[in-house]
């Protein structure tokens, strides 16, 4: 991981994607965000902390969907059963070492978070019910972005509004704006010749 972040610290963006020692099983976005917005990538030690601290994001938006789907249950259960998370070894490891991972987890639970508030509107009609589609529609795509495992999550929201009770023009709305955000994996895709570099 670090051998792929020194290629996109060191070339432009589009030499660092073509690049011949480019390796992964991911598409480069979190290269690329580590590379342009992380300031602490040129130590190996920050960055790790700073994934670190970044995937303490991931309990917290399990309890606040935790407490948001089931409101009459004490909040200090729900709080230990989001500190669940943190007992994973396989959640604690990617943590520490600063692997790519978890940012799959957290925007899975930020997609759960948008998807519970659009299913409990009452009126699905105005500006706020764009933007939460909108939200949801990104942080759902961005789960493949991080690993393409994590398909099933846009899959899942799209089944969920497409044969929901929504109006036609937020189906349509919805499905429009997951065509926009699939075009740059569409590109890697075209451009490597098949998910992976």
């Amino acid at each position: 991981m670090l051998k792929n972040l020194e290629i996109f610290q060191t070339n432009t963006f589009f030499d660092a994607i073509h690049h011949p020692e480019f390796f992964g099983n991911r598409t480069p976005l979190i290269y690329i965000l580590h590379a342009y917005l992380n300031p602490f990538v040129s130590n190996v030690d920050s960055y790790r902390l700073s994934v670190f601290v970044l995937s303490f994001a991931s309990p917290i938006i399990l309890y606040i969907c935790l407490v948001q789907k089931f409101t009459n249950t004490n909040k200090k259960i729900l709080f230990f059963i989001s500190s669940f998370v943190l007992l994973s070894p396989f959640y604690r490891t990617s943590a520490y070492w600063g692997l790519e991972v978890n940012y799959a987890i957290t925007t899975m639970l930020l997609s759960i978070y948008f998807l519970n508030i659009l299913q409990k509107k009452k009126n699905i009609n105005n500006l706020s019910s764009y933007i939460l589609i909108s939200l949801l529609t990104f942080t759902s795509s961005l789960c493949i972005y991080f690993d393409q495992k994590f398909l099933i999550i846009p899959l899942i929201c799209f089944v969920k509004i497409i044969f929901g009770k929504y109006l036609l023009r937020f189906k349509i709305f919805t499905t429009f704006l997951y065509l926009i955000f699939s075009i740059s994996f569409l590109f890697l895709i075209k451009l490597w010749g098949g998910i992976f570099p």
